[in-house]
């Protein structure tokens, strides 16, 4: 293992690997460099085959977390992270480690861990929507769609709705603004984690490859940002936020979102994690299915 603590030097290294192997929505190095939070730093762990963890370590606190799933082949993603687990938990330069897996390497990972790695209790499941682009209704025509597209013909029927491109729009207070009020109004028992929207608004959306806002009624009030998973044909929609200004809003952002994609040409959109309540609102576009990821941690026994 080498520990490359500079990533922005070596960007170059790093996304060799993504190109190579990447294959999770997250593997993209951009998006790993909006990830720290304050007393965070990035570390990437590179293994002799090429492949690699983006870790993030807080010292003070002695909490580390691996960012995403391992940039490895199928065959080497458990192994890698239980060799770089037993490594550093040896060092005693964490009293833990966080960790969030897709629920096949979840399961892969719980198997092979030895005797000296203690396992702790999942914490929290996101689950996360794909949809076939091919098979999305953009006139959201039949009984099915029925009560969102009520929703939505009213909502463009009752106010002025303009899309605009994000990496042109100048006043990135209006979109910080975004962030705050998207983070106040989220449920009691929904997770909000604004820094990194925030960062990645102060990078002007550099890991995005679309990035939208939609201006309703003359007024800024949804993003919409994403960016193609490596090694696929599959779209992220890694940001799909608004200030809840208005009724049907949200509904609104996230219909025109799967219209654009399949007008951009993308086969299929992977539309985020998200915990019981956010997904009994994706559920009304009528995803193909959901796949899970489990947020957990390990300690040294």
């Amino acid at each position: 293992m080498t520990f490359l603590e500079d990533t922005i030097s070596e960007r170059g290294r790093i996304e060799k690997a993504i190109e190579k192997y990447g294959y999770a929505p997250e593997h993209n190095f951009e998006w790993y460099q909006c990830q720290p939070e304050k007393g965070d730093k990035t570390v990437f762990v590179e293994f002799e085959d090429g492949s690699g963890l983006m870790t993030l370590e807080d010292t003070d606190k002695k909490i580390g977390s691996v960012f995403s799933s391992p940039i490895a082949p199928k065959n080497r993603r458990a192994k890698i992270l239980i060799e770089y687990l037993d490594y550093i938990l040896k060092t005693d330069k964490f009293k833990k480690i966080d960790l969030e897996l897709e629920d096949e390497l979840y399961k892969q990972f719980v198997k092979l861990l030895p005797k000296t790695i203690k396992h702790r209790k999942v914490r929290y499941t996101l689950e996360w929507p794909i949809y076939d682009l091919s098979l999305f209704d953009e006139t959201l025509t039949g009984n099915k769609w029925k009560s969102l597209r009520k929703t939505i013909n009213k909502f463009y029927k009752e106010h002025s709705v303009n899309v605009l491109d994000a990496k042109e729009y100048k006043n990135k207070q209006d979109l910080h603004d975004i962030i705050n009020d998207w983070k106040k109004n989220r449920c009691a028992g929904d997770r909000a984690y604004p820094q990194e929207y925030h960062l990645l608004i102060d990078n002007n959306f550099s890991p995005a490859t679309e990035a939208r806002l939609f201006s309703v009624d003359g007024k800024i009030c949804g993003i919409n940002a994403g960016w193609l998973i490596p090694n696929s044909n599959r779209y992220y929609g890694s940001v799909g936020i608004h200030n809840y200004a208005f009724d049907g809003l949200g509904d609104t952002l996230y219909i025109e979102d799967l219209i654009y994609l399949k007008k951009q040409g993308y086969k299929e959109a992977d539309m985020g994690g998200g915990e019981k309540g956010l997904n009994a609102f994706k559920a009304k576009s009528h995803p193909q299915l959901f796949y899970k990821t489990h947020i957990f941690s390990v300690i040294k026994t």
